[in-house]
């Protein structure tokens, strides 16, 4: 496959972050590195306004502090982990022992990382975590195909299939769990914010995409349960 994809590498395109710190001037520092870096993001600096925003929107990344008002960085994060959603999460935080790492990692946390940071190692150890996510990948095998996950795009033999958005997130989803049965009310958590009105019936559709492209083999449906994308 002679595709060039090196033009995907430079900026992780519609990455969306969630920082979530108390200390507004560093919020803003944050803020603006990783918006250079490309990302996308949205800021709060309390827990509870935190746990809102990632019920209202998706996020591929949580940036979280520990020592906030109202909902601590634990308690927000097992909140966020309870409703199933399993976005990538990194500690921002000035605890340096232990004790809090352990806890950090216990409340579901993919990583910790002690003040004062290195910007550019943060940047690094985001994009490794949203490499093993399979967010952040150059291309990605499903069978002999090539899935760009960056410009939501599925290469076979020599031709683009441009993926709607709905349906990009669907394949996602399904890749965060391959080989896992993913049900359908975790698909319409993945697919919709909590504003918008679900539709089982739209998710049918979307797979019947995906089956067009990958093969009706490729996506197995588990009837009543969801969905099963074959490793």
């Amino acid at each position: 496959m002679d595709k060039d994809i090196s033009i995907f590498k430079d900026k992780p395109l519609n990455i969306k972050i969630l920082i979530v710190e108390d200390d507004k001037l560093f919020a803003e520092t944050l803020e603006d590195f990783l918006t250079l870096q490309g990302y996308q993001t949205k800021v709060a600096h309390d827990g509870e306004s935190g746990e809102a925003l990632s019920y209202e929107e998706r996020f591929d990344l949580l940036l979280l502090d520990i020592n906030l008002p109202q909902i601590n960085g634990f308690e927000l994060l097992q909140s966020i982990r309870e409703t199933q959603q399993n976005t990538p999460a990194i500690y921002i935080t000035s605890y340096r022992d232990k004790e809090m790492v352990k806890k950090g990692f216990l409340s579901g946390a993919d990583d910790f990382m002690s003040k004062p940071i290195d910007l550019d190692e943060l940047d690094l150890r985001i994009k490794a975590i949203l490499k093993r996510s399979n967010i952040l990948r150059e291309s990605i095998k499903i069978g002999e195909m090539e899935y760009l996950p960056q410009s939501a795009m599925i290469i076979t033999d020599h031709k683009e299939h441009h993926l709607a958005k709905k349906v990009d997130l669907l394949l996602k989803t399904l890749l965060q769990h391959r080989g896992e049965v993913v049900t359908m009310e975790r698909i319409k958590q993945a697919l919709w914010n909590w504003d918008e009105e679900a539709s089982e019936g739209a998710v049918r559709i979307y797979i019947n995409e995906l089956k067009k492209i990958l093969g009706k083999e490729r996506i197995k449906n588990i009837k009543s349960v969801g969905y099963k994308l074959e490793k």
